[in-house]
């Protein structure tokens, strides 16, 4: 509860009563420690110390697949990919179940590295080894459509069993190469389903709605259906929504909300993706409104504003 506050002191002094009480899992707490520090920001530390521990315990997978996930928020792609390969090789030698997970890792990381046919190719064999990797699909046809290589990532919103999603995303790529007509045809199709017959994907039916032009619906549902339990995505949209009925005090308000949590993922955000700016930029047609609202965003500034 406290490291999710991002109250990561507190939640090491918890811990560290723990390998005196518990020494059995003194490891365990170690590790938990490690990542505390990776948290709040000493890397150096939390990482040397993970690795230390990955080589203590060779033959345990979650060692070398725990470093190779933080090296990879942390950038340091080498170490990481290192760290997955141990991992890969000790779990093929003792055919634990780990399989799939060492290869999503290895996908985002390959992701991360901007090595799209490596990532393509290990979130298959995670697809594979477990089907209900399909429900990370989202983010390999967005991956390939945000490298214009729409062709292939229609292949794979094929594959999405999430109509909110597969519909979406076939509406940005209409748009994308120009066939507006059928980007709003995809778009009312998603706005036409129920998002609560899903049990995820709603932040695309909400970006649907947005991109017909009328936000009234979206925010409607998401008042409703939420109550407060929100994502810092369904808060961006919400904001987005606001602001484009001119509201941009409320808007302001949501896009803090969002960034208050972001603060306390890995990696942690100060401010909304560029991306969602661009939504927004598209939606909004008062210049005062996107004005007050872009130092919300990480907008990279150019000498034409």
């Amino acid at each position: 509860m406290l490291r999710e506050q991002g109250r990561y002191a507190e939640a090491m002094e918890v811990l560290e009563v723990l390998p005196r009480t518990h020494p059995e899992e003194a490891d365990r707490w170690r590790r938990e420690l490690a990542l505390l520090r990776v948290a709040r920001g000493d890397a150096a530390t939390g990482l040397a110390e993970l690795w230390e521990l990955a080589e203590k315990s060779p033959e345990q997978v979650q060692g070398w697949l725990v470093f190779g996930r933080e090296a990879r928020i942390e950038g340091r792609f080498v170490e990481s990919q290192a760290a997955l390969d141990r991992a890969q090789e000790v779990c093929e030698s003792q055919s634990c179940e780990d399989l799939a997970e060492i290869e999503y890792q290895r996908f985002l990381l390959f992701k991360d590295m901007s090595q799209i046919d490596n990532a393509l190719s290990a979130w298959e064999k995670a697809a594979e080894l477990d089907p209900d990797r399909l429900q990370t699909i989202r983010e390999v046809y967005t991956l390939l459509a945000d490298s214009g290589r729409y062709t292939e990532a229609q292949r794979y919103v094929a594959r999405d069993p999430n109509a909110l999603q597969a519909g979406l995303e076939r509406g940005l790529i209409a748009s994308l190469t120009g066939n507006f007509i059928e980007a709003r045809r995809e778009w009312q199709q998603v706005a036409g389903l129920d998002p609560d017959d899903f049990e995820y994907g709603h932040d695309a039916w909400v970006e649907a709605v947005l991109r017909l032009g009328n936000p009234l619906p979206a925010l409607e549902w998401l008042q409703e259906s939420l109550q407060g339990q929100f994502s810092p995505r369904l808060l961006v949209l919400a904001g987005v929504g606001w602001a484009m009925r001119g509201d941009r005090e409320l808007a302001a308000n949501l896009f803090q909300q969002a960034i208050n949590l972001l603060r306390y993922q890995r990696p942690p955000k100060k401010k909304l993706d560029s991306a969602e700016w661009r939504l927004l930029d598209s939606l909004v047609t008062n210049e005062e409104v996107k004005k007050a609202l872009k130092s919300y965003f990480a907008v990279v500034a150019t000498l034409w504003g």
